[in-house]
């Protein structure tokens, strides 16, 4: 498998020139949908503005083997949500926006002369300070001072001031990683699966609103729109734990703060680790529950779907540094392209998901063994 790195990259710096907060995701989802189209990959929006994007699936032979019939391998998708913590103008007080948290964002947030940018309708971005704190603290709000006085259409989206992609040696610097790493290498994966189709159906899953409640993956839950036996994969840039570090490999997310996830499902995952690890330069893979937050995965979970996760540990979550500063989100870019090549190979490995060496070995019960209990 060749994962385009100028590819991927070049993904993930569009993505990253279209700054977004929960609800206000028109530049991503105009430069998913331009992508997409790019790669000849066909896609609809749901009736909340989510994007589903799907490769039909090939079976070798399904004439040959039921087994390998696309109508019996279950389909595979991978989920990634569009929008990034930050704040919403809301209204306006004397000479001053009054800006709304919308998500987790850190403490240092609220600093007064933090540097901000106002997201106009036409993407235009207006330079802007917070000048404090407004109302009590449970409010989650500040006051938003202009650089440049003017008029403006409430409300409106608010971001950090923060560089929207950089490279630095090994490392992607970005002031929204979470989550477009995730969309950039569902993107990336599914350039890659059009010319080399899987044996069963794959989607590719772009989310809204997931800082705030998860509310685009919790609308196509509960609407069904995937097919109900849909191995659903959640991508994510997630906090650093000591067995997710930064720079060992793309995660294997076997849960998070809410919900451990499905066997079965992370079965294509461990298949696919396998077949990449056999390879002789090997491969770089980690494994681990994820507790510093909520992932997309429980949301579909809770409507009865099989579910796991990949994560790309990720450094300043939510933009807070270190100190109560606010900085880049950053990530390895190995970890980055490790998880396209594990999007693809569990793609293909769906049907072989039961064939792990895993569980060979528990499945390989000698008669000698069964012997000693009787």
């Amino acid at each position: 498998m060749n994962v385009n790195k100028d590819q991927a990259l070049g993904y993930l710096s569009r993505l990253g020139s279209q700054p977004a907060t929960s609800f206000y995701e028109s530049g991503v989802v105009a430069t998913i949908k331009t992508i997409l189209a790019e790669s000849g990959v066909d896609y609809r929006l749901d009736g909340y503005g989510n994007i589903i994007a799907k490769l039909p699936g090939q079976a070798d032979s399904p004439a040959d083997s039921l087994a390998n019939s696309v109508d019996t391998i279950p389909p595979i998708a991978f989920v990634a949500h569009m929008d990034h913590p930050g704040f919403e103008a809301v209204f306006i007080d004397g000479d001053y926006l009054v800006g709304q948290a919308a998500g987790g964002i850190p403490v240092g947030s609220f600093a007064d002369g933090l540097p901000l940018q106002v997201i106009l309708e036409d993407g235009q971005r207006l330079s802007a300070v917070i000048a404090g704190r407004y109302g009590i603290e449970a409010d989650r709000q500040v006051l938003i001072k202009l650089d440049t006085p003017q008029p403006i259409s409430l409300p409106r989206s608010v971001v950090f001031d923060l560089v929207d992609f950089q490279l630095d040696g090994e490392y992607i610097r970005m002031r929204a990683l979470d989550d477009l790493a995730g969309c950039a290498s569902i993107l990336s994966a599914l350039s890659i699966l059009s010319h080399q189709p899987a044996p069963g159906d794959v989607y590719g899953v772009f989310t809204r609103a997931e800082e705030v409640g998860l509310v685009g993956a919790r609308v196509m839950g509960e609407a069904g729109t995937l097919p109900e036996n849909t191995l659903v994969v959640s991508l994510e840039s997630s906090r650093t734990l000591p067995g997710a570090e930064i720079g060992g490999g793309p995660v294997i997310r076997v849960g998070d703060a809410g919900f451990t996830f499905n066997a079965e499902a992370e079965s294509a995952l461990i298949k696919a680790r396998e077949m990449l690890q056999a390879r002789p330069e090997g491969f770089k893979v980690q494994r681990q529950l994820m507790s510093g937050g909520v992932c997309e995965a429980s949301a579909f979970a809770l409507y009865g779907y099989r579910t796991t996760g990949i994560a790309f540990p990720l450094g300043n979550y939510h933009n807070g540094a270190p100190e109560d500063k606010i900085e880049a989100e950053y990530i390895h870019q190995g970890d980055f392209l490790g998880g396209i090549e594990l999007i693809v190979e569990a793609s293909l490995r769906v049907p072989e998901r039961g064939d792990t060496a895993f569980r060979r070995r528990l499945g390989d019960l000698s008669e000698e063994l069964r012997s000693r209990l009787v």
